[in-house]
C-alpha cells in the first residue's frame, strides 16, 4: 500500500509551505531591481551590479529610515527658517524709507516687516525638503528599495486607515498619514488606533467610554 508514502509526502509539503509563510504586520514586497542568487548559480553568472549586492531592505529597517528622514526634515526647518528671515531682515529692514511715500495707505517700515515674514516663513516651508534631499543624498545606495517601500507602505496605509469624513471634535483622525510610524510596534498601535477610531464612529462616545 502507498498511503505512508503518500501521507510523509504531504507533511513535508505542508511544513515548507509553513515555514515559507511570513506573518508580520507587512508582507515583504522586494524590488525588482533586487535578486538574490544561489551560490551555485554564481559560478555561471556575471559579476553582480552594485545594485544586486545592497542588503535587503526589511521593513523594521525601513520605517527607522523613514523616521529619520522625517526627523531630517524637521531638523532642517530650524537654520532654513532663521536664514531665510535673517537674509531678508538685512535686506528690508536695512532700507531706507520716506515716511511719506506709503505704499496703498500702508507705513513702507510695515510692508517690509511682513516681507521679512514671509520669507521666514517660506525658509519654513522649504525646510523639509532641504533636509529630505540632504537625507535621500546619505542614502542613495539604497533608493531604489526605499522607493519601492516607500509605495508598498502608503498603500498598506490608504488600505486601513478611517474614514476621515466621520472625525469630530471628541474623536479626532489617528495619524491619518502614518507620518509617526517609525517601528513594527507603531504601525500595530497605528491599526489599533484606526479601529478604536471605527468603534467610536460606529457606536458613539458615550457606549465607547
Amino acid at each position: 500500500m502507498m498511503l505512508p508514502s503518500a501521507a510523509r509526502s504531504l507533511s513535508t509539503t505542508s511544513s515548507t509551505r509553513s515555514t515559507n509563510t511570513y506573518s508580520g504586520a507587512f508582507k515583504a514586497t522586494p524590488p525588482t531591481s533586487f535578486s538574490a542568487t544561489s551560490p551555485s548559480a554564481s559560478s555561471s553568472s556575471p559579476s553582480p551590479t552594485t545594485e544586486q549586492i545592497v542588503p535587503h531592505l526589511s521593513w523594521d529597517k525601513y520605517l527607522q529610515l523613514r523616521r529619520s528622514r522625517r526627523l531630517a526634515g524637521m531638523v532642517t526647518t530650524i537654520p532654513t527658517t532663521f536664514l531665510a528671515g535673517a537674509a531678508a531682515g538685512s535686506y528690508f529692514l536695512t532700507l531706507e524709507l520716506d515716511p511719506t511715500n506709503t505704499i496703498a495707505g500702508l507705513d513702507p517700515v510695515y510692508i517690509n516687516a511682513g516681507l521679512t515674514l514671509a520669507s521666514a516663513g517660506l525658509g519654513w516651508l522649504v525646510g523639509p525638503t532641504v533636509g529630505s534631499s540632504m537625507w535621500s543624498l546619505l542614502h542613495r545606495s539604497n533608493a531604489t528599495q526605499i522607493a519601492q517601500k516607500d509605495h508598498d507602505f502608503y498603500e498598506h496605509i490608504k488600505r486601513n486607515r478611517v474614514d476621515p469624513t466621520r472625525q469630530s471634535v471628541q474623536n479626532p483622525v489617528p495619524d491619518y498619514y502614518g507620518e509617526k510610524i517609525g517601528s513594527i510596534k507603531q504601525y500595530r498601535q497605528w491599526l489599533r488606533d484606526q479601529a478604536a477610531f471605527r468603534r467610536k464612529a460606529a457606536h458613539g462616545l458615550e457606549q465607547d467610554a
